[in-house]
C-alpha cells in the first residue's frame, strides 16, 4: 500500500509538500508516502479541459467537489495498492455543504484537501503560515482516514472528528485517537 500526495495548483513549495509527507507518514505507519506529479493532470491540462471546467460554479465561484473527485477519478490512473490525495487550491462545495475542506472517494482510492477556507487571509486576516500548516496536515490526515474505512469520530480531539467550521478545525487533534487508530491499523492490515 502507497499514499501519494499530488498538489496541483497550490504554489506550495517542495519543502511544504516533503514536511506534509513526513507528518501523514507519521499518521500511517508501515505505509510509504510519496510526492508525485501525474503528467496527464498538467496544470495546463486541467485549465484547457472543457469537461473539468463544467464542475465549476461561476455564480459561488467554486468547484464541485463530487464532479471534481469524478473527474480525477475518471482520467488518473489509479491502482489497487496506491491512495492519491490531491491538494488543490481551489473552494469547493458538496452535496447540502456550502462548502468543504476536504472530501474523500473511497471507491477510487481518491481525497482530495482544498486549501482556499483553512488560510487566515480567506477570512480578511494576515496570513499565519503556521496555523495553516496544521490545518493542511489535519485536513490530509482527515481525508486519508476515510479512504482507510474511517468514518467520522465523536472525540473531538480526534483528527477524524467532524469540521463543520475552521474552529473545529483548530480544535481537532492532528492524530487519530486510540479507538479510531485501532480500526485504522486494522483495515489497513
Amino acid at each position: 500500500m502507497e499514499i501519494v500526495i499530488q498538489p496541483l495548483l497550490t504554489g506550495l513549495t517542495d519543502n511544504i509538500i516533503n514536511e506534509l509527507a513526513d507528518d501523514i507518514s507519521r499518521e500511517f505507519e508501515h505505509i510509504r508516502v510519496g510526492i508525485t506529479c501525474i503528467d496527464k493532470i498538467s496544470n495546463s491540462y486541467i485549465k484547457s479541459d472543457a469537461t473539468f471546467n463544467l464542475n465549476f460554479n461561476f455564480e459561488g465561484k467554486q468547484w464541485n467537489s463530487p464532479k471534481l473527485l469524478e473527474w480525477f477519478y475518471k482520467n488518473l490512473n489509479l491502482k489497487k495498492d496506491r491512495i492519491i490525495l490531491i491538494i488543490l487550491d481551489v473552494d469547493a462545495y458538496s452535496n447540502g455543504l456550502n462548502f468543504v475542506f476536504g472530501e474523500a472517494f473511497p471507491k477510487g482510492g481518491l481525497g482530495v484537501v482544498y486549501l482556499p477556507r483553512i488560510k487566515e487571509e480567506f477570512y480578511g486576516q494576515k496570513p499565519n503560515e503556521k496555523l495553516f500548516y496544521e490545518r493542511m496536515v489535519k485536513e490530509c490526515v482527515h481525508e486519508l482516514g476515510h479512504l482507510f474505512g474511517l468514518n467520522h469520530c465523536a472525540n473531538t480531539l480526534c483528527v477524524m472528528h467532524f469540521s463543520n467550521t475552521l474552529y473545529d478545525t483548530d480544535v481537532n487533534g492532528k492524530s487519530f485517537c486510540d479507538r479510531c487508530r485501532i480500526s485504522l491499523k486494522s483495515n489497513y492490515n
